[in-house]
């Protein structure tokens, strides 16, 4: 998972074309956003066509479909007799790079953006006409059909039809919502003072303490904190083991109420303060980014972080590994499970199985609308799935029995390169999946990988009210906006700075209900009614 949704925070929508099936020899005005269906040409003429252009859009895709000798691109290409135009910007321009071209009205063929997670955005794009609706071609491509299907109560936010396609996280997981985010704990300071893994808030609150006081690192120095962050949002974790959050709501007495300011909220918060009062936890998590956070956990200046899950494992490992080539790098960090709360119970707020969506232009000529549906769908077969993973047979793998081998060659630290790190067209899959749930049968520490972060992809909770949306006209997104730099800019003072807590715990929620929060509480209360959630 990438932060986002919420990476953690983390998101592509995938338009499809409104598509017309054309009968063999037949021919016709072409109109604007209709599709032509499925092409008609025979095997030979197909070869010898021009190759349909794509204008595709992605963030990050500098080097995709770059090199036509690619296998890869090369496959595609054969396949499906189209070529590409990439456009592209770095993550941290992508938005700014999206809402310039389609405001140019040079809107690509196809492209990812957010989608219902910019709500409003999202809807005004489908007024303006710029996306397709995927719900009136799905029928035509199999495989656009069941991922969409995957997601169904998203096209309520959407007058009951998909104009994008979520790009799903975990494709083999049938959860509303997955997380696999984790906290690391250095093993070898536990070791080192006789500690269990925390499986508690209470056992967190213990190890953090004994790493920040007792020498963990055994340099006689009072160098060493518990726990450190990069900013209050990745410490949710910590407030779920307290049966809250920052931003979400619980149904009581048949009323939704905000989780925020309720008395669980205020104990996670004095938990905190408590532990940066007491020099357990990092005084700069605030301002900490996420390398710094990383860094300071390898360096042994923090004993326990909270990050990605699951394929991080490997990343993390490696870092261990150059900073400490004669340790076994297993043998200095852990990860946990979702920790148990003081009532015993266990919550890891999960996030929509999806990230980004992907479109499709609905100003797209009709051949370049069929060109990208059939991309999409290709890219969602078995056929199209195992071309990127695994590439070409006999060229980046070979096949025992019904088992892929890959062939590709070992980096200088022994880790077996991956099909994107050769080929990097092979980042076209991420117009449909991330594919988080893959894990190679050759990934080093495959087994520790496959559990890292897994109690909270099988088993965390959904947000009931997510995708609701309120018309702007009745509540303005900037109040909610507004409100929730309120919420997070108050909660760190409090942690930090207050010298009165209860007085100033109480002012925070009377700020919060003047500044624009009673207003959002009482619409979200009404419309979560209203639709009977």
């Amino acid at each position: 998972m990438r932060k986002g949704y919420m990476k953690k925070g983390i998101v592509a929508v995938l338009l499809a074309s409104l598509i017309v099936i054309l009968l063999a020899g037949c021919s016709g005005d072409k109109k604007e956003g209709g599709a032509t269906g499925t092409s008609s040409q025979a095997p030979s003429e197909k070869a010898n066509a021009e190759p349909v252009e794509l204008t595709i859009m992605t963030y990050d895709g500098d080097t995709i479909a770059q090199d036509e000798n690619s296998p890869i691109y090369k496959a595609v290409r054969e396949k499906l007799n189209v070529k590409f135009k990439v456009i592209t910007a770095p993550f941290s321009g992508y938005d700014d790079k999206v809402n310039v071209t389609i405001a140019s009205g040079q809107v690509p063929d196809l492209f990812n953006y957010w989608g219902i997670a910019r709500l409003a955005q999202y809807k005004s794009w489908i007024k303006e006409g710029f996306v397709l609706p995927l719900s009136d071609v799905a029928d035509k491509y199999p495989n656009i059909a069941k991922q969409l299907k995957s997601f169904d109560s998203f096209a309520k936010m959407t007058d009951g039809k998909h104009y994008g396609l979520p790009i799903i996280s975990y494709s083999q997981i049938d959860s509303p919502a997955v997380n696999d985010h984790t906290i690391y704990v250095r093993k070898d300071w536990l070791d080192k003072l006789g500690l269990p893994v925390p499986t508690t808030i209470d056992e967190f609150a213990n190890v953090a303490k004994a790493f920040a006081q007792n020498d963990p690192d055994g340099n006689n120095k009072a160098d060493t904190y518990g726990y450190t962050s990069d900013g209050l949002w990745w410490d949710y974790p910590i407030f779920n083991a307290f049966d809250t959050s920052f931003d979400r709501y619980r149904k009581a007495d048949g009323q939704w109420i905000p989780e925020v300011i309720q008395d669980e909220t205020k104990q996670a918060v004095a938990f905190l303060k408590s532990m940066y009062d007491d020099k357990i936890m990092d005084p700069e998590f605030v301002i900490n980014n996420g390398d710094k956070k990383i860094e300071k956990f390898v360096s042994g200046k923090a004993g326990m972080i909270i990050h990605n899950g699951r394929h991080f494992y490997n990343d993390l490992y490696d870092k261990f590994k150059a900073a400490y080539p004669d340790k076994d790098p297993k043998s200095m960090f852990v990860s946990t499970g979702i920790l148990e709360s003081k009532q015993g119970n266990k919550r890891l707020d999960g996030f929509p199985n999806f990230w980004f969506y992907t479109f499709v232009s609905n100003k797209a000529s009709p051949e370049k609308q069929q060109k990208a549906l059939e991309l999409l769908d290709f890219l969602g077969s078995e056929e199209g799935i195992n071309l990127m993973r695994w590439g070409i047979e006999g060229e980046h793998y070979t096949k025992e029995g019904d088992k892929f081998v890959s062939t590709l060659p070992i980096d200088e630290n022994g880790k077996q390169q991956t099909i994107k790190e050769i080929d990097a067209t092979a980042k076209l899959m991420n117009y449909v999946t991330w594919d988080s749930d893959f894990v190679s049968d050759q990934l080093p520490n495959r087994e520790e990988v496959l559990n890292n972060g897994k109690e909270g992809i099988e088993s965390s909770n959904p947000d009931l009210l997510y995708g609701m949306y309120i018309d702007e006209n009745v509540l303005s997104p900037e109040i909610g906006k507004e409100v929730n730099d309120y919420i997070f800019e108050t909660l760190v003072k409090l942690i930090v700075s207050s010298k009165n807590f209860d007085q100033d715990w109480e002012a925070f929620v009377q700020m919060w209900l003047d500044k624009g929060g009673q207003k959002v509480w009482d619409e979200t209360s009404k419309q979560a009614l209203a639709e009977n959630r």
